[in-house]
């Protein structure tokens, strides 16, 4: 496993921010299970792009090996019914042996396994609004409480961005 140094910014690469506040260094997982040629392409794909923002971690490993073989497998189905439906005059539509038309079977194949891949991909900040959630939630500031002195945090934050406090009574 690959691992990134934990330094205190938590908005360098490599890293992510637990519940507790605390840096959590971004891990690139080994696969679970054995992987075909084209799953390794995904799994290598997918976990580098993760870990360049920081949001893949060693226990991350069963979701992507789930979300891997998920598109491998929605990309077999889809060049199957591709593959049928150049042989049927570009439709999808088959006839049972009793004429009933209906799809043909890869049709329902890639239908089920794009749902299912569209349900994981979130899980894993893999869609835009997912990724948006994840990287704002971690870029936010921490909510204060209810009993927090807004004066003493904004003060706080000035200092923090170098604006020192100047105390005086206007120069006289």
């Amino acid at each position: 496993m690959q691992a990134l140094p934990v330094t205190d910014d938590l908005t360098a690469h490599g890293l992510k921010k637990s519940g507790g506040g605390a840096a959590i260094p971004s891990e690139i997982p080994d696969p679970l299970a054995k992987l075909t040629k084209d799953e390794k392409k995904i799994w290598i794909y997918v976990t580098n792009a993760l870990h360049e923002v920081g949001l893949v971690h060693k226990t991350d490993a069963m979701m992507l090996m789930v979300i891997c073989k998920t598109f491998s497998n929605w990309i077999k189905a889809e060049h199957l019914l591709q593959e049928y439906m150049d042989s049927n005059g570009g439709s999808w539509m088959a006839t049972s042996p009793n004429g009933y038309q209906q799809p043909h079977q890869s049709f329902y194949v890639a239908r089920n396994l794009k749902k299912e891949l569209l349900d994981w991909l979130p899980e894993a900040a893999l869609t835009i609004p997912s990724f948006h959630k994840v990287v704002g939630e971690r870029a936010a500031p921490a909510q204060g409480s209810l009993f927090d002195d807004p004066v003493a945090a904004h003060r706080t934050r000035k200092a923090q961005v170098g604006i020192r406090l100047v105390n005086g009574n206007g120069g006289h």
